[in-house]
């Protein structure tokens, strides 16, 4: 493949579900509703600190007004909201799923019927692996990157009314860190996600003699193509490749931690020297919406990763799909 090496688009990978385009839309408009709820639960948190602050200073008055409870059960209720939306949006993206499954099946038996060179191992590994790399490690991502950058957004926007100058700063000092980590991964994901996919149509291959007996291999980075190998040497490989996809993707917590703690660190910091009067105010709403913001970067950064391990499954699906345009993959 000449465009094995070349970067896939963002948005390329769209093109596998070019037919299906009202029910994504429908997925990525039913996060309207969480981008709506973290914006005024942001704004609004200087007022329920307010009002917690009131009802501590009152003296034997428990009494909360209708509109500072709702606010409170709104951030308790918050968590089960997104997890019924995000279960919303799974169901649909694995519809989806099922209809490229069909196209893929569909495919490969015009390619068996027409005589041209047909290969069970690609096409079920296609049918088994590839579809789910799709959905998992590009489809889902992306909505949930969509989402996360909305609520980002909208966070931010409900801080910068308030404390503009410690969000830039927060905000330059964030996206400087993890796109630094992002540049520096993306290549051993991408490599090693096809490692990975070339390895299970090794082992599918392998499996016709039962494991029995060496075989020529499909070529990957180490393997050379039609280097006679074994079940053993293909396992290896696939561990090595699993190990270092696994080290990355599961570290992308702490790198997130890291690189967050120290934003907030300069923004605090900022907001010290700029205002210190709003400081502890400051510390209070930006806590809130660090517990929103965190996971919502992890995402968006997860999104990149998975995607680079994706890459080569999505390109093959282009392919064997749509076979006229391989150059844009």
């Amino acid at each position: 493949m000449n465009d094995k090496n070349k970067s896939l688009g963002i948005l390329e990978g769209l093109k596998l579900v070019k037919d299906q385009w009202a029910m994504l839309l429908i997925a990525v408009l039913a996060s309207i509703i969480i981008l709506s709820l973290d914006f005024m639960l942001t704004t609004s948190m200087p007022k329920v600190i307010e009002g917690l602050q009131s009802l501590m200073s009152s003296e034997g008055s428990l009494e909360l007004p209708i509109s500072l409870i709702i606010l409170i059960s709104l951030v308790i209720l918050r968590p089960l909201i997104g997890w019924t939306i995000n279960f919303i949006q799974i169901t649909i993206i694995l519809n989806i799923l099922r209809r490229l499954e069909t196209d893929i099946a569909s495919k490969s038996n015009n390619i068996f019927n027409s005589n041209l060179e047909y290969s069970s191992e690609n096409s079920a590994n296609m049918l088994i692996s590839h579809g789910r790399y799709f959905v998992d490690n590009y489809l889902i991502p992306l909505i949930r990157a969509i989402t996360d950058t909305g609520t980002i957004t909208v966070i931010a926007v409900g801080i910068f009314i308030q404390y503009p100058i410690p969000l830039a700063f927060f905000i330059l000092s964030a996206v400087i860190l993890l796109s630094t980590y992002q540049l520096l991964s993306k290549n051993l994901l991408r490599k090693n996600g096809e490692i990975c996919l070339r390895c299970y149509e090794n082992i599918m291959k392998s499996s016709k003699n039962g494991f029995n007996t060496d075989h020529n291999c499909i070529n990957t980075d180490e393997i050379e193509l039609n280097e006679s190998v074994t079940i053993h040497d293909v396992l290896d490989q696939k561990k090595k490749a699993t190990i270092i996809i696994g080290s990355i993707s599961q570290g992308l917590k702490y790198v997130v931690e890291f690189c967050f703690m120290l934003s907030f660190g300069v923004a605090t910091l900022i907001m010290f020297l700029y205002s210190p009067g709003q400081f502890a105010a400051f510390v209070a709403t930006f806590a809130y919406a660090g517990v929103r913001m965190l996971p919502s970067f992890t995402s968006i950064i997860s999104f990149f990763q998975t995607r680079s391990s994706a890459e080569f499954a999505i390109k093959e699906l282009l392919i064997h799909l749509m076979p006229r345009n391989p150059s844009k993959t």
